[in-house]
């Protein structure tokens, strides 16, 4: 499921922002970015991902802005025996060619390896709580975001379902005609193959009978009933459905085939072509349901 969530926080080395971003996905998919030196924390990070997300690809990125920083992110370190062996070379250059002048602290601190910016190393660890803090902010404005977006489509999967449940029960009501309709069909064409021979009243109903078990569609219809209950039902759950809500559909479209290979029937035809045209964009919806 589709999803935003951003927080901010501030820590002594400036403010840190946690931005996540959630996209669908089958399972559950977490990718993270960090700071230098903050990679440490990536475990915990990725465990408070899993309390809130069950499902879905997931990108949080966590920025440190140092511009209000109150901690140096950067120190100077003087290699005193680099700066020993430079001044000793500045003083065989200048005997060597006779050169003028004296070797100051200018030529020194002109080098750079001499006086290199050395980067802090960020004990991320301590500032754990404040960073869990703005982490579980940012999830719960991620979560909060894609409730709404649920409520949305449980509206949409509410009125597929009552439109299914209509068509499954004028299949229901179709069910009596079949046989009837196949009984008048087949007696018409004995009449026209059988005319002015004896006709076999037996035979004739046994053949109707036979009709009438083969295209029961009793149990398909009882089962698909039960499945839309049980649809019904999970739009009505807390927490994750997504999945169980997938497989409900799956049985639901496995007994709609059913129905229309053993119908032999135009109008009930007609009527499981729109429940799997239902079916079918229900389950590109639940794909989008954690």
């Amino acid at each position: 499921m589709t999803g935003y969530g951003l927080a901010e926080g501030d820590l002594p080395l400036g403010k840190v922002v946690v931005e996540i971003r959630s996209l669908n996905h089958k399972y559950l998919e977490t990718f993270l970015r960090f700071p230098r030196g903050f990679f440490p924390l990536e475990p915990r990070i990725r465990d408070l991902v899993k309390r809130w997300v069950s499902r879905g690809r997931v990108d949080l990125t966590m920025r440190i802005d140092s511009s209000s920083s109150s901690v140096s992110r950067y120190r100077l370190e003087a290699d005193l025996n680099l700066a020993e062996e430079y001044i000793h070379i500045l003083h065989q250059i200048k005997e060597r060619f006779g050169l003028k002048g004296e070797v100051v602290l200018d030529h020194i601190a002109g080098v750079r390896e001499i006086l290199p910016f050395l980067e802090v190393e960020e004990n991320s660890e301590i500032y754990w709580d404040e960073i869990a803090t703005v982490t579980e902010r940012s999830l719960r404005a991620l979560d909060e975001y894609r409730r709404k977006e649920g409520e949305v489509l449980g509206g949409d999967l509410t009125g597929r379902l009552e439109e299914i449940r209509k068509l499954v029960e004028e299949i229901k009501g179709r069910v009596p005609f079949v046989v009837e309709a196949y009984r008048e069909r087949l007696r018409e064409r004995l009449r026209v193959l059988l005319e002015g021979s004896d006709f076999d009243e037996l035979r004739f109903y046994q053949e109707v009978a036979y009709f009438s078990e083969r295209s029961d569609i009793s149990e398909e219809v009882i089962r698909m009933e039960s499945h839309l209950r049980q649809f019904e039902s999970k739009l009505r759950e807390e927490g994750p459905v997504g999945r169980g809500m997938d497989f409900i559909l799956q049985e639901m479209n496995r007994e709609i085939n059913t129905v229309g290979a053993k119908a032999n029937d135009a109008l009930i035809a007609h009527k499981v072509i729109g429940v799997k045209g239902e079916l079918e964009k229900m389950r590109e919806q639940v794909q989008n349901i954690e």
